[in-house]
């Protein structure tokens, strides 16, 4: 009997693989790079208010812009990445992200400082476009297990980022030429992403949704921007803006529903093997983001003028700072290994759980450095649990060809939630106020509370995972047996594919680049 011959994918499989494993240092690298960006900036935030004069909700409303743009990038650029190529588009997401950091650098007043972070909002496309890449090049199993050194060098660089950039920015001089600093990050980026990354070569089949695109992009703008101006506007102004956004945002679903080739697949939201890896993300970026601005500008408060706050400057900052990121990398780091010997459920909910008790403690006392120093650590090491695992959760209950928009439509919901919060965030500093311009310090205390209790309803979501087997009965994976790329049927409703082999319908093998 004459031997079967191996197919050309699988004689090739081994130096393909070798290439794929050195594509997780070079994604890590990069990764560090983005960490060094998101832990940096924030430092210099509030010094950077001083220059502009900024108040604390401004502040807020710079982050949320940021997550904003975020929120509709990720799925686009995710989508785009599906169709074209990850790494193509992961070249002009860091071109748009360095944009993004010169115009923050020369920042004169707030509406330009709001153009750079919207900008800069494009960092957020890496993670879910080299999570694509992994996948592609690894597999599912090993791609899964490589989310947790890219998580952990992000952490790494948001902790040194932090770190570096407080300490060198003691005097406020240095502002400026730290923001130039940090825009040098994603120029050394850009050629590693350009030469060294190798291409993803699965393809999904379709087109862009650029009426979808275009409802969630003016409904999410409106709605927020209502939400973020609400101090200012008069509320007959107010109201017609939600209403506005509200009703487009219902139109962008109804548009995502009907089409084949949604820019967010709205079904991958209800479908019971990924619904609760959605509602998670957004409770987890609720809390880590909505926290993070007042919680700077509330550190750097003076106790003089405000009656509250520790006065710290941008080295303090940093180091208020390190604990929580160094939590947050332990925890990215032993969330796999602590899966392993325990119901993945169960270490998820203890994340959140920590998460709500860290942030619940710093809402009950926030007077001296050391109330945030333990209040952060422990929120900090649980979101580390919680970001290490979610992707890795979603990825084993993808199909292959949608691992760039599922795991896009997680993020969406992590930058979304952000956003939201932000600016919710922002609201609320603008109108507990002390006085003109002064939030109150009820104002700070109902924000962190507020994170503690969305942290709290995790717990339960988290837990709820246990209901469903992380492999299906047959011993695939669950994914394969409730999830699949649509393939449009003849009653144009569409039916999931029972495999997510690559090469299944649907797919497309591109050639190396």
């Amino acid at each position: 009997m004459t031997a079967p011959v191996a197919p050309p994918l699988a004689r090739s499989a081994g130096p393909v693989r070798s290439a794929a494993r050195s594509a997780v240092l070079l994604l890590a690298l990069v990764e560090f790079a983005s960490g060094v960006l998101q832990g940096g900036f924030p430092i210099l935030l509030p010094r950077l208010g001083d220059h502009l004069g900024l108040r604390a909700a401004d502040l807020s409303l710079a982050l949320g812009v940021e997550f904003l743009v975020s929120g509709v990038a990720v799925p686009l650029t995710s989508r785009l990445g599906d169709l074209y190529g990850h790494r193509r588009l992961l070249r002009a997401t860091v071109l748009l992200t360095l944009l993004g950091s010169v115009v923050t650098a020369l920042a004169p007043d707030l509406p330009v400082l709001l153009a750079g972070r919207a900008l800069a909002g494009f960092l957020a496309c890496w993670l879910p476009l080299e999570f694509a890449i992994l996948r592609d090049r690894l597999g599912e199993e090993r791609g899964g297990r490589a989310v947790g050194p890219l998580v952990g060098s992000l952490t790494v660089g948001s902790t040194l980022g932090a770190l570096a950039v407080g300490g060198l920015g003691a005097d406020p001089a240095a502002t400026r030429p730290l923001l130039w600093a940090l825009a040098v990050l994603p120029a050394l980026a850009l050629p590693v992403v350009w030469r060294l990354v190798p291409e993803s070569r699965t393809r999904a089949a379709g087109r862009i949704d650029w009426a979808g695109t275009a409802l969630l992009s003016l409904g999410l703008t409106l709605l927020l921007s209502a939400l973020g101006a609400s101090g200012v506007l008069p509320v007959a102004v107010t109201l017609p803006l939600l209403a506005a956004g509200a009703g487009l945002l219902v139109l962008f679903v109804r548009q995502e529903l009907r089409t084949d080739t949604p820019t967010v697949d709205v079904r991958l939201l209800a479908r019971r093997a990924t619904a609760p890896v959605f509602a998670l993300s957004f409770l987890l970026g609720c809390a880590l983001y909505g926290a993070q601005g007042p919680t700077l500008a509330f550190q750097a408060a003076d106790p003089a003028e405000t009656g509250y706050g520790l006065g710290a400057v941008p080295l303090v900052l940093g180091l208020l700072v390190l604990p929580q990121t160094a939590a947050a990398t332990l925890g990215a780091l032993t969330a796999h290994r602590l899966a392993a010997r325990h119901a993945p459920a169960a270490v998820l909910a203890a994340g959140f759980a920590l998460c709500a008790t860290g942030y619940g403690a710093i809402a009950l006392g926030h007077a001296a450095p050391w109330q945030f120093v333990l209040g952060g650590a422990l929120a900090g090491y649980g979101a580390g649990l919680g970001l290490s695992l979610l992707p890795a959760l979603l990825m084993q209950r993808l199909p292959a060809d949608q691992t760039g928009i599922g795991t896009g439509v997680y993020n969406t919901l992590k930058s979304l939630a952000g956003a939201a919060a932000g600016v919710v965030a922002a609201a609320v500093l603008d109108h507990l106020v002390l006085r003109a311009g002064t939030p109150a310090e009820g104002a700070y205390t109902l924000v962190w509370a507020g994170c503690a209790l969305l942290c709290g309803l995790g717990v339960p979501v988290a837990l709820a995972l246990r209901a469903r087997s992380w492999r299906a009965p047959d011993g695939g994976t669950a994914v394969q047996t409730s999830l699949g790329p649509v393939n449009p049927g003849p009653s144009g409703r569409g039916r999931p594919f029972s495999s997510v082999s690559p090469s299944g319908p649907g797919l497309v093998k591109s050639g190396e680049e």
